[in-house]
């Protein structure tokens, strides 16, 4: 390890640790003054006491282990004022789990030219608990003297000794690194409290916690942004130690100071890294989970800001770069109306040729830290922009999706608070991942809207019948496919009319799944059910028999269906014949005119679901009392997962018995769209309700 090396790494030494400090007196060779941690080393010793026997007490080791009595005693140069400066040793520690020794690093310096000490030395004892610092120490220690004395220089350890007992307790004393770290000589800093290091950067907060625990006469650590003579901003880990008289009285404070800079800067470093990581994973999670596209907008900007930016604006462009839409967010929530207004004038006055093409011209970002909003085509506007909103510099970002660039986001920091290099880093990261999820959430809308508006033209319009009234809802399934296999028709039938009355048809089916595909089997099944049913005068059994038939010969992926149809004849006295035939689909339910419920027994006319093969299929027939309502449905009103289908039917049947009539409104929303603690239903619905009328 060379000894730059070793200097860097000396800088873990000085840590939270507590020093032991010694104040010696060179003509005596006497020990006279010994803080809290010093005593703690030597128990029971009292002051003043010979050097060599302090050393003694405190049992202390070389490097070797050998006592430092019987060694070459480094304490001895210190005792002829010659500095000490740095020597591996340990003390004896001595606790509930036994014996144990403490490695420590001992510096000696006489304090030549201290007022009233300058016939005296100060002896540190700094603790080496970092595994980093103990290999430093290791080397230190085999270095030549003068060697030596150059690492510990450049490690930026300073002394100072301050007088407790006058006013404003100045410096008396400091070392030669003292100069080096922070520029300031001996006889610019003695004679003056240390808060000369301080600046506009300094912590206040921390500067009163150390000043109220050294009224309080106790040992404080602390990590202060200091300044040295020049101006240059260094970060001080200084460590404050009391120094006792003889009547236990404060009377001066020792300072071990050390420049970690760049330890800080590193920690920094360290924390901006894990801060960006945190905002991808962040980013990642609150993004890709959102599937409205102004809602995935508004999580966007409240992640920029304000991580990344004081206040951001999303606009969204046209396929001539002409702004359509924009939102902002402002930290300062009094700041954000401002921005709304300022915004919108901005939208209008983007550079002509689109604001993509003439900002950013092909790039992914663009920082502008001296132009501030000079991307706004009116340069008053810009003007007004960066004087109501302090803005400082702008970062332009691309959000790129598969076609190109759609959207932006301009992030604006606060004067005298620049985006660095690392900022334009995370927000272009961040842009390319938000620009394919809008990009996805704009596709997802768009095929939403497809799917919705292929769903409504497969919807029918119900006819308008004399002595029944008629009423049916949709409802995608919870995939919010918005599109399904799910369908109802209802046919005017040739027949005889009575009372004005004519025949009708009733449709109730499901295709297998409840996607796009699904759909269009659907449309191509009712297409056959409505050619067969209307052109022919078939009954139910004979319309599905054929239906199945023709149903191979159809172009889908989804050729499995159930299906109920039923078809009404009127009857003198607005009485109605119901003749069905089931295709594995559920049972109807009749509403009497008292009220009381009834399952439709199927009996004969239960048949396997279409596209298993044609087969003979069977009818039931059945009288229905005018004020008779006649419910159909499909499975995914009733089944729930892990439940039998009779508890379903029993749900259903209560529903309808609610209220004066039947509302398939009132159904939709008992049944289907209710939370259930079992996930609810998952399926496409369809309820349709025929009422036949007095």
């Amino acid at each position: 390890m060379s000894s730059a090396e070793t200097a860097t790494d000396l800088h873990a030494v000085i840590g939270e640790a507590p020093a032991a400090v010694l104040v010696v007196d060179l003509g005596r060779g006497t020990v006279v003054h010994a803080n809290d941690v010093a005593q703690q080393l030597a128990p029971g010793v009292d002051l003043p006491v010979a050097l060599e026997q302090w050393s003694g007490a405190a049992q202390l080791r070389d490097a070797a282990g050998t006592e430092l009595s019987d060694s070459a005693h480094p304490l001895s140069r210190l005792l002829r004022a010659e500095p000490v400066p740095g020597q591996k040793v340990s003390a004896q520690r001595t606790s509930e789990m036994g014996d144990s020794r403490t490695p420590l690093w001992m510096i000696g310096l006489p304090m030549s030219g201290a007022p009233m000490l300058d016939d005296h030395a100060l002896v540190v004892f700094l603790s080496v608990r970092e595994r980093q610092a103990a290999a430093a120490v290791e080397a230190f220690a085999d270095q030549e003297a003068k060697v030596r004395d150059r690492a510990v220089l450049a490690t930026g350890l300073s002394f100072t000794v301050a007088d407790a007992r006058q006013p404003d307790m100045p410096l008396i004393w400091v070392n030669p690194a003292f100069t080096a770290t922070s520029g300031y000589s001996f006889e610019d800093a003695v004679g003056h409290n240390c808060r000369f290091l301080q600046g506009p950067g300094t912590d206040r907060a921390e500067v009163r916690r150390v000043r109220t625990a050294l009224d309080a006469g106790e040992p404080v650590t602390a990590t202060l942004l200091n300044y040295r003579k020049d101006g240059l901003a260094f970060w001080n880990q200084v460590t404050m130690s009391p120094i006792l008289d003889e009547k236990g009285e404060v009377s001066h404070y020792v300072g071990v100071q050390s420049d970690v800079s760049g330890r800080i800067e590193a920690d920094r470093q360290r924390d901006a890294a894990e801060g960006r990581l945190r905002l991808m994973a962040e980013a990642s999670e609150q993004l890709s989970g959102e599937l409205d596209i102004d809602e995935a907008r508004a999580r966007l900007l409240q992640l920029l800001v304000p991580a990344l930016a004081d206040m951001a604006v999303f606009l969204h462009t046209d396929e001539q770069g002409a702004v359509t839409e924009h939102r902002v967010i402002h930290r300062d929530a009094e700041q954000q109306p401002v921005l709304e207004e300022l915004a919108g004038r901005l939208a209008g006055s983007l550079p002509a040729g689109g604001v993509v093409s003439r900002v950013l011209d092909g790039r992914s970002h663009r920082l502008l830290a001296e132009e501030g909003a000079a991307y706004v085509g009116d340069a008053e506007l810009a003007r007004e922009v960066s004087d109501r909103l302090d803005v400082g510099s702008t970062l332009v970002v691309a959000l790129p999706g598969r076609l190109g660039v759609r959207d932006l986001a301009v992030l604006s920091k606060v004067r005298g608070r620049p985006f660095s290099d690392a900022d334009a880093e995370v927000a272009v990261d961040l842009g390319r991942r938000a620009g394919l999820i809008l990009d996805n959430l704009r596709l997802y809308a768009s095929q939403t809207l497809i799917a919705q508006t292929l769903q409504r033209s497969l919807l029918p319009q119900l006819p308008t019948l004399d002595g029944v009234r008629i009423e049916a809802r949709y409802l995608a399934g919870a995939d919010e496919a918005e599109v399904g296999g799910d369908f109802y028709e209802v046919l005017e039938l040739p027949g005889e009319p009575a009372d004005g009355r004519h025949p009708f048809g009733l449709a109730v089916g499901d295709v297998a799944g409840h996607d796009v595909y699904a759909a269009a089997a659907m449309g191509q099944l009712k297409g056959v059910l409505r050619a067969t049913a209307s052109s022919q005068r078939l009954m139910p059994a004979a319309v599905l028999r054929q239906v199945d038939e023709l149903l191979p010969a159809l172009n889908v992926t989804s050729p499995l269906a159930t299906m109920l149809f039923g078809h009404f004849e009127p009857l003198a006295g607005a009485r109605w014949r119901l003749t069905l035939s089931s295709a594995g689909h559920p049972p109807p339910l009749l509403r009497h005119p008292d009220g009381s419920t009834e399952v439709v027994d199927l009996g004969e006319a239960r048949g396997p679901i279409l596209g298993f093969g044609t087969c003979e299929r069977g009818e039931t027939s059945m009288v229905l009392e005018p004020g008779t309502t006649l419910l159909a449905y499909t499975d995914g009103l009733v089944e729930r997962r892990g439940e039998p289908l009779d508890v379903g039917i029993d749900r259903l049947r209560v529903a309808v018995s609610v209220g004066p009539e039947v509302s398939t409104d009132h159904v939709v929303s008992a049944l289907a769209e209710r939370p259930d603690s079992d996930g609810g239903a998952d399926d496409d619905v369809v309820v349709v309700a025929v009422q036949l009328l007095p």
